[in-house]
């Protein structure tokens, strides 16, 4: 009995030991990161931009922004976080082949989607539980797999998406308020671009997978908007497209072909011509593997299969300068020649990629049109064929913009507004903080 007693006591002893030790190593860890000076401040495999150390004032403690911020910086911006994410996700690459979509834990079940905006709902809903649903298996040959949150089918991949209706509230709101601001000075357009899953799936593979219907989510959303602002549908028009190169294989963003046909759309509603795409003249660059290569560990499916960005340049001589975060003033062509670029960053090369405020001015237009557009990275190879178009473009990404847009418009006497979004981004509670931080 005694003997039993002292085995106990010694496997206790080891257990606390080891939990103390587990604490200890986590803690030094934690130091280590938090005093090592040289942070990284961009990630080049996710190309965005890492969260900067916030701000302490007496009103972000009170409200706790502070903490959020600092969390933010901390784990994103971790010394060999780069490496550290891309051993991840080479883990999660082996974890093997699924002709069955079955997610729990990594994508989430979209909200049920509701015909119609109703404000007076909006008490009533709550952020989406992780989904406990099993979806129909599907058995296309066996040439497709999930990998987190990317969906691959044979060598292409795509992204789920699952709608939020709180945050499709917070961007209705949003964009209202602005309207409301901006009345009787300048004209809002809104255009929600919904990603590749949502067009160019195949057909095969529609209704069987955990991803909401991106159709029916942007028209929820453009039931709310007030009736001031201007809708520039594009979801029809990239349907009829979807058969032509207008998203990448291995990234998340939509081609340049694809954003002109929305720029089509766009010249459309706000009455601009739209410069026919034979006009302008064709760069092309080549080995461009994006997000979603990096995202599922580099497998060999999508390595395989490198995307060609095919870059077309206003014929113009109009000048682009961007600000960055620090405010430093820096020329940029709009058009970057990033053929010995890193393949993963090679979309930049569409207006120097996602800065704080940008500016482009074409001195061959005289007539003092002005054009505002506020938005993520799926504007940046829209924006080129405006230039055509607009005296003046003004760029504000609300992602690192601390300043205000409407401020901006009235000073500058700016006519025209134009906010572009990834129906992806619609559902994101930070970005969706962030562009109402900036109206």
């Amino acid at each position: 009995m005694e003997r039993n007693k002292g085995k106990r006591s010694n496997k206790g002893k080891i257990v606390i030991y080891q939990c103390c030790s587990f604490a200890l190593t986590i803690a030094i860890i934690s130091i280590i990161g938090l005093i090592i000076p040289l942070r990284p401040k961009e990630s080049v495999s996710e190309k965005r931009k890492l969260a900067e150390f916030p701000k302490l004032t007496y009103e972000s403690l009170k409200s706790g922004d502070f903490f959020d911020g600092f969390n933010d910086w901390y784990s994103d911006s971790y010394p060999g976080r780069e490496k550290i994410v891309a051993i991840n996700s080479k883990i999660k690459s082996y974890y093997g082949i699924k002709s069955a979509i079955n997610i729990h834990g990594d994508v989430q079940k979209g909200d049920d989607i509701p015909d119609k905006y109703d404000p007076n709902a909006d008490a009533d809903i709550t952020e989406s539980a992780v989904s406990e649903e099993n979806y129909d298996e599907i058995s296309a040959n066996g040439d497709s797999q999930s990998i987190g949150a990317v969906f691959v089918v044979g060598n292409r991949a795509f992204e789920y998406y699952n709608f939020s209706r709180p945050q499709a509230n917070k961007y209705i709101s949003s964009m209202n308020t602005l309207a409301e601001k901006l009345s009787g000075k300048a004209k809002v357009y809104d255009m929600i671009v919904p990603t590749s899953i949502g067009i160019t799936l195949p057909d095969a593979y529609m209704g069987h997978i955990n991803s909401s219907d991106q159709s029916k989510a942007i028209d929820y959303i453009n039931s709310g908007l007030e009736s001031g602002i201007i809708k520039v549908p594009i979801f029809k028009t990239l349907m009829q497209h979807r058969s032509e190169y207008i998203y990448f294989n291995t990234d998340h963003h939509w081609t340049q072909l694809g954003a002109y046909y929305a720029y089509c759309e766009f010249a459309n509603a706000a009455g601009i011509t739209a410069q026919p795409l034979d006009k302008y003249e064709k760069v092309t660059f080549e080995g461009f593997r994006g997000t979603f290569y990096n995202d599922t560990g580099k497998i060999p499916e999508l390595k395989s299969n490198p995307d060609t960005i095919y870059a077309y340049k206003p014929n113009s001589s109009a000048t682009m300068f961007y600000t960055d975060s620090k405010g430093n003033k820096i020329s940029w062509p709009i058009i970057n020649d990033v053929s010995k670029y890193p393949e993963s960053v090679k979309y930049s090369c569409f207006i120097a990629g996602d800065n704080p405020y940008t500016e482009i001015h074409n001195p061959q237009i005289t007539d003092g049109s002005s054009i505002m557009v506020v938005k993520e990275s799926f504007a940046n190879s829209l924006v080129p064929f405006l230039v055509e178009n607009y005296e003046n473009i003004y760029i504000i990404d609300y992602r690192h913009y601390s300043g205000s847009v409407s401020k901006v418009v009235l000073e500058k006497n700016i006519d025209t507004v134009l906010y572009i979004n990834n129906v992806s981004a619609i559902r994101n509670e930070k970005l969706m903080k962030e562009l109402q931080a900036t109206l």
